[in-house]
């Protein structure tokens, strides 16, 4: 136990500033849920979102690499850009939960900000999420498919925020955003393995999708977000693709009222 703690101990976090954020935000995780599928309640407001969106302004205490890293010695390590990534998304989530009225423009200016990060601090023949595109394709099926699962989750996670669907539903986008870096962590120094690692991200990743069903009693969220993420691989632009999404619910809006 000792060996676990002095690894995940480092220097540059001195007062646990950013450890007591995480902490708060995984205990948040858990006590939401329980919440939630005991009572079919939640408490989500300023005083529990809060901590999850200064979390991300603690991270900036580490020093990271500046540009993402194509070495495979060196593919755990957190990188300028995916940090930055990071914090956008999972404000949007949180921004949208306290502020559901202006969740539009929030998706929009989250995407606006992430292509910004990706000019100045990206690499143009590597994707946050997807790698290298040179060997797009020369990967084994699983993780093509496990790839793709995790794009596809993505568009789910927009349409959710964009569309201002339950809070719950939009809070559970929010783990898989928010332990991916300290997922990366615990592999670089040896406390997990990739495999253990994929299958944690996965479930969280599916969480989203059962708290859906739970909801609403179907997995529309399952085919919707294939659908956009299948327009969008072959070549759509996001901003299209989601300025329609977001233009066809307003007609649908308009006829309902009529």
């Amino acid at each position: 136990m000792y060996t676990v703690v002095e690894k995940l101990v480092t220097h540059e976090d001195p007062y646990y500033i950013h450890k007591l954020f995480g902490s708060f935000c995984l205990i948040n995780y858990f006590f939401q849920f329980y919440c939630y599928f005991m009572n079919r309640t939640y408490y989500l407001n300023a005083y529990t979102i809060t901590p999850h969106i200064l979390l991300h302004v603690s991270s900036f205490i580490f020093n990271v690499l500046k540009k993402r890293p194509v070495e495979t010695r060196l593919n755990m390590f957190i990188w300028e850009e995916l940090r930055v990534h990071s914090l956008l998304f999972a404000w949007r989530s949180c921004f949208t939960i306290l502020f559901p009225e202006y969740c539009v423009a929030i998706c929009f200016l989250t995407m606006i900000s992430a292509d910004v990060a990706s000019h100045y601090l990206g690499n143009s023949t590597v994707s946050t999420v997807r790698g290298q595109h040179s060997k797009v394709g020369k990967r084994t099926v699983l993780k093509e498919i496990s790839g793709a699962f995790f794009s596809m989750s993505q568009f789910g996670a927009t349409f959710i925020c964009v569309m201002n669907y339950s809070p719950i539903i939009i809070f559970s986008t929010l783990p898989p955003i928010q332990t991916s870096a300290f997922g990366m962590t615990l592999i670089r120094k040896n406390l997990i393995n990739k495999t253990t690692w994929s299958i944690l991200y996965s479930l969280q990743l599916l969480m989203t999708y059962y708290l859906w069903y739970k909801e609403y009693r179907n997995f529309n969220i399952f085919f919707i977000s294939a659908l956009l993420y299948f327009i969008r691989r072959n070549g759509c632009s996001k901003y299209i693709l989601w300025g329609t999404v977001v233009s066809l619910n307003y007609i649908a809006y308009l006829l309902d009222s009529e």
